[in-house]
């Protein structure tokens, strides 16, 4: 699957719902490829109890399958003028996916159609420090 058919299966998960409060549902959509080539999918769900984005959402969904590593994702947000957006992935989300397999510190996390980085070059310092003493 080419990073633009990626983007494209993220947004294809696109479907923006606001409830009575205002929060928002569905607004952000993520797609990851798993280490066995199977395609999850996922949006954000804004809560104030409990929200979870997108990315969490799809690696939720891949866990429930039974797989723990990725090998790509990407998540989208479509602006008012409809523009669609790659973004990047928030704190939460990059350590989830090195907490779920210390492999995923090699997943190609998309920033564009053409441009991706390997999650240890987003998530600096996640070794675990040495002891002290």
């Amino acid at each position: 699957m080419t990073n633009e058919e990626l983007i494209a299966a993220a947004a294809a998960v696109l479907k923006p719902h606001a409830n009575a409060d205002g929060r928002m549902f569905g607004d952000v959509g993520a797609a990851l490829i798993s280490e066995n080539g199977v395609l999850y999918t996922g949006v954000c769900i804004d809560t104030p109890s409990w929200g979870i984005c997108a990315e969490r959402s799809a690696i939720a969904t891949m866990a429930t399958a039974g797989e723990y590593r990725i090998r790509r994702v990407v998540a989208v947000w479509r602006d008012e003028g409809g523009k669609l957006h790659v973004v990047a992935p928030c704190g939460h989300c990059r350590q989830f996916m090195r907490e779920i397999d210390d492999s995923n510190l090699e997943t190609e996390v998309l920033l564009g159609p053409t441009k991706s980085f390997p999650l240890r070059d987003l998530l600096p310092h996640h070794i675990w420090p040495e002891p002290i003493d």
